[in-house]
């Protein structure tokens, strides 16, 4: 027997601990750093998402310089042929790694 379900508890039902959806004003929750709007499910706007390896929302560098480091021995590497100057095998960045690991 099918159960009568009214517009708010369906809501409730599907939506359960998220934010309610009716309850949407129209404006998107503020950054915490800034006056700019937060992304999706965030505390911070796009530019300050946290960092991948170090998790600062400020500028930081890791990108520049884990881009020319290899994952296989933490030496430089010729970023062109993804080499490792140390080993001299071909690997990814240091950077490229952590940003796979983020997708799985």
């Amino acid at each position: 027997m099918a159960k009568n379900i009214n517009f708010e508890g369906w809501v409730k039902g599907t939506y359960g601990s998220s934010n309610d959806p009716t309850e949407f004003n129209g404006n998107n929750r503020s950054c915490n750093l800034c006056e700019k709007d937060a992304e999706s499910m965030d505390e911070y706007c796009e530019d300050h998402q946290r960092c991948i390896l170090c998790g600062d929302n400020d500028d930081c560098d890791c990108k520049e310089e884990q881009s020319q480091r290899s994952s296989c021995c933490d030496a430089k590497m010729e970023t062109d042929q993804k080499m490792c100057y140390k080993c001299k095998d071909h690997c990814s960045s240091i950077w490229e790694e952590a940003v796979e690991s983020c997708r799985k």
